[in-house]
């Protein structure tokens, strides 16, 4: 019996003083977490990085539109149109682009009396993945953005009204699926909306 204690006692030292095995077992617990920290760094670089991506797209959208051809007209063909709401394809490579859904609202500003503004759709027209909003809809405005710009009376839009202040809504909504990582990630839409000033007097219209 005591021999057979001597003998366990010597190889519990000798296995404890294998350094390589002890490196192997450290490994093989380490690794797994050591792959998921990286993928989740990776994870989190691809989506911030697609999310700027996005919010530049939104504002590329409202921003070409607003200007409406720096015209006293205030007109937008539609082909232009169409032209505008496919830079975000653009503006996502090198990432496939193809489930992106763009939209563009004019909205007709009101201020209430308890001092919040309200939006009322009066025009929206979106890409082949995206929806119009609702004419009449209403959404709730910045009133410091409602009181930076008023129109004018060259009206030619049957919805907006020319005497009110009005802004441009840009919408982009993106199916993010992460790639490289060690385990699977379920797709997760980016969205951004940004609102701008129109550059000209009147309302725009598309033709």
């Amino acid at each position: 019996m005591i021999r057979r204690l001597g003998l366990l006692q010597r190889g519990g030292r000798a296995f404890l003083a294998d350094a390589g095995g002890l490196a192997a077992i450290e490994l093989a617990l380490t690794l797994p977490f050591a792959a998921m920290l990286m993928s989740l760094v990776v994870y989190g670089g691809q989506a911030y990085w697609v999310q700027r991506k996005v919010t530049l797209a939104a504002t590329t959208v409202a921003n070409i539109f607003a200007q409406a051809n720096n015209t006293n007209t205030s007109t937008i063909t539609a082909a232009e149109l169409n032209q505008i709401l496919a830079y975000p394809n653009l503006i996502l490579y090198p990432y496939n682009a193809t489930g992106v859904a763009v939209e563009v609202s004019q909205l007709q500003v009101t201020v209430n009396a308890n001092g919040t503004a309200t939006g009322t759709v009066c025009g929206s027209w979106a890409n082949a993945n995206g929806t119009p909003r609702p004419i009449n809809q209403q959404l709730s405005v910045d009133p410091s953005i409602a009181a930076a710009f008023s129109g004018s009376a060259n009206n030619d839009s049957p919805n907006c009204n020319s005497t009110a202040n009005y802004v441009v809504l840009g919408e982009v909504q993106y199916p993010f699926q992460p790639t490289g990582l060690y385990f699977a990630v379920s797709t997760m839409t980016l969205h951004d909306s940004i609102i701008m000033i129109p550059r000209v007097a009147s309302p725009i219209t598309v033709q």
